[in-house]
């Protein structure tokens, strides 16, 4: 069966350094431009069409029309250029289809396991497909592997169908879904990002809502688990499914997400990788070729790692070094209600700074997990991330004890003017 009808890419080498539009919110002293280009083991041998070269005659400046790195963790930006240009996101679009997906499978509407009958209008799209048949029967599971890691506009269709009724009304829920993320300037008006007509782009996006569906996906599915895959059997070994993504299997650490390209578009890539606890995502827009997509998103995520940081100042459950009294006749030491992790340059820690916000005082008895103040780490004037201080569990409960090591920075205690927990 021809399934693997393979979607045509437009490889074109160009060797012009990213164009830094604006400083990162931290200053480093290296740029994404600057960054090393690690792919591992791989080379794109680059060919050219008419369509190819119509798109990179109209390609001015960057090699790219957008493109944004983020700390998925805190979604703090480290680079941002054109970041909220609205831009078709093409086949990217397919995530918040997938998102769609599997808020369905959690309310226990659907299971991936369930079969679906391929309809004619799934066996008729365009574009990117695995030429699936009408009448045909594939398990959801399958069809939503396929719409992932090879892009396959047929298997989309597919999926919409069996989680939403219609492809119209799972453009529906995908829109509610955008709105209930705060993609404010995001409109789906298909589930796959196929253009109606050559070159005419419906669906519209921004880079900064890309990263926020992409956020969705990493920490409340397991979609990972698929997009992380170079290849991956489908229909029972049937054929095998190619990612698209060509950063899968040569890029340390990614794992993720999706590719797009339409005429309009040009070759689109949001990205996920992780090295030890950090995670970045690294979005691309409007780039001229294949392999410049990956090249720019390497290069993107590279000299975020390269130049960031994530340093654990305190650990869920640590005893904090300060004591309160309560009541006449008690003492109690509170401790952290959370992990407590920031992003920083890579550069001597000492400028960050731990407050402790912790009344000395608390009248009458406390009650376990009771907030007591807050912990408020800085850097400089700049406050970084906020966790509670809390009154400790019961001894067999807590987790890491004061002089348990931790790499921490400059503790300075600040005991709040108030007897009453809290603090701003």
């Amino acid at each position: 069966m021809a399934r693997c009808m393979v979607e045509k890419g437009f490889r074109r080498s160009v060797g012009i350094s990213i164009l830094i539009a604006a400083a990162a919110a931290l200053a480093v002293s290296v740029t994404p431009a600057s960054a090393s280009y690690r792919l591992r083991h791989h080379h794109y041998h680059h060919r050219h069409s008419a369509s190819h070269h119509h798109y990179a005659a109209r390609a001015a400046g960057p090699l790219y029309r957008g493109a944004l790195l983020v700390d998925a963790d805190s979604g703090k930006t480290l680079y941002a250029y054109n970041a909220d240009m609205s831009w078709p996101p093409a086949s990217m679009a397919k995530m918040m289809m997938l998102l769609v997906a599997e808020d369905q499978i959690k309310a226990g509407r659907v299971k991936l396991t369930d079969p679906v009958r391929i309809s004619e209008n799934s066996a008729t799209t365009m574009g990117s497909r695995l030429g699936l048949r009408e009448g045909e029967v594939i398990p959801l599971g399958e069809l939503m592997k396929a719409a992932l890691i090879r892009s396959a506009n047929d298997a989309a269709v597919a999926v919409a169908e069996k989680i939403a009724g219609s492809t119209q009304q799972c453009v529906v829920m995908m829109n509610a879904k955008a709105r209930s993320l705060g993609m404010t300037d995001t409109v789906y008006k298909t589930i796959d990002g196929l253009p109606p007509t050559p070159g005419h782009d419906v669906d519209t996006t921004t880079a900064n809502d890309l990263v926020k569906v992409a956020r969705a996906l990493i920490y409340t599915t397991n979609l990972l688990q698929w997009s992380s895959l170079q290849t991956a059997p489908f229909d029972d070994g049937v054929t095998t499914l190619h990612n698209t993504n060509h950063l899968i299997g040569h890029f340390e650490g990614c794992d993720g997400l999706k590719t797009g390209f339409t005429y309009h578009a040009g070759f689109n890539l949001t990205a996920t990788a992780k090295r030890g606890n950090m995670r970045l995502i690294a979005v691309v827009l409007g780039t001229p070729s294949n392999g410049e997509r990956f090249s720019q998103a390497a290069r993107l995520l590279d000299w975020g790692f390269d130049n960031y940081e994530r340093l654990t100042v305190l650990k869920r459950g640590q005893l904090l070094p300060v004591h309160v009294q309560v009541g006449a006749n008690e003492t109690i030491q509170p401790i952290c209600d959370s992990d407590v992790d920031v992003l920083i340059p890579k550069r001597d820690a000492s400028a960050i700074k731990v407050n402790y916000l912790i009344p000395p005082s608390y009248p009458g008895p406390i009650k376990s997990d009771a907030a007591v103040g807050q912990v408020v780490v800085s850097d400089g004037d700049s406050v970084l991330t906020r966790a509670q201080a809390i009154c400790p569990l019961p001894a067999s409960t807590v987790s890491v004890a004061a002089s348990e090591p931790v790499r921490a920075p400059a503790v300075v205690p600040v005991v709040a003017p108030a007897s009453v927990p809290g603090g701003n």
